[in-house]
């Protein structure tokens, strides 16, 4: 028992010296300070701030019973709606919608461009919702496989899933149309089964239901093979006759990029679960509007753009 004694003893004396040559020893107050933190607002502002801030795989974790319906979820459906990528949409249909009205007009005396086409894409982007995604899976694995994928959210950011869309959605010279899916149809079949759609167009963008664009050529001389599978979206691209046609052409696929991967979406935010209420484009309400007889055959026609519900 002495031995024992003595050798705490000596331990304890060593770390005392030590300290105090180090000039780090505490005083008995400092070391209640930095053992039992005082009550102050800076400890919960950080907690609240970390409850603010989640990780994607940590949000649908959260919110899982929220978005799960009777088939569970469907994960290429599901999605991650940043404030920033809501207002990327809103930057890019803003500036679509007002390139394309200026393009309709020009081709009243340019024939080589559609009026009633281009006015069509103009009605449709003032219809659609601001919506605006996270391109790419945000699936448990491709998160597990992908870390940097896995990004934050705080609130304001959306997590939500659609319905699957059946369809494909076709931009062309003759408008917006919604065409049938079935097993093997290719880009070729597609365009060559609506009259005019292909006009002089060289290339057409395939946009899949996960954001990704995929450009491929349509005539004669560049023909290349591809084969559509549902909710995939095809904008046939205009003859590059001014930089207005070749922006339009760059940008549309990719705001068709940002929308959400189905019909009948909902969302919530990422931290509290509340639903969520998209809105539209405010700038093209006055224009859109004003002709309700062309909503209506826009209705009837079936050329809404996924997830477009009236």
């Amino acid at each position: 028992m002495k031995s024992y004694l003595h050798e705490r003893l000596k331990a304890a004396l060593g770390v005392a010296m030590l300290a105090s040559a180090c000039g780090a020893l505490l005083l008995p107050g400092a070391a209640l300070a930095s053992e039992t933190p005082a009550a102050s607002s800076g400890p919960s502002q950080d907690q609240d701030a970390s409850a603010q801030t989640l990780t994607i795989s940590e949000a649908l974790s959260r919110q899982l019973g929220v978005l799960t319906d009777a088939n569970g979820i469907g994960w290429p459906h599901a999605f991650v709606a940043t404030q920033q990528t809501r207002d990327r949409t809103r930057e890019l249909g803003r500036r679509l919608f007002f390139e394309l009205r200026q393009l309709s007009s020009q081709a009243v005396f340019d024939d080589r461009l559609s009026a009633e086409g281009l006015k069509h894409w103009m009605r449709i982007i003032g219809r659609t919702p601001v919506e605006g995604r996270q391109v790419g899976r945000i699936d448990p694995i491709a998160l597990w496989r992908f870390p940097r994928l896995d990004i934050p959210l705080t609130t304001g950011d959306w997590i939500g899933q659609c319905q699957a869309e059946t369809r494909i959605q076709l931009w062309s010279a003759v408008g917006v149309r919604q065409l049938d899916w079935r097993p093997g149809l290719t880009l070729h079949d597609a365009i060559a089964g609506l009259p005019g759609a292909q006009a002089d167009s060289e290339h057409a963008s395939v946009i899949t239901l996960g954001g990704r664009i995929i450009v491929r050529g349509i005539s004669a001389w560049n023909d290349q093979p591809y084969t559509l599978a549902p909710g995939d979206r095809v904008v046939v691209n205009m003859p590059r006759i001014s930089a207005a046609a070749a922006w339009v052409n760059r940008s549309l696929p990719e705001w068709l990029s940002l929308q959400w991967p189905g019909k009948e979406c909902r969302s919530v935010d990422a931290i509290t679960g509340e639903p969520q209420q998209r809105d539209y484009l405010q700038v093209a309400r006055q224009y859109t509007d004003s002709d309700d007889s062309d909503y209506r055959d826009d209705k009837d026609s079936g050329s809404l753009p996924q997830g477009d519900t009236p």
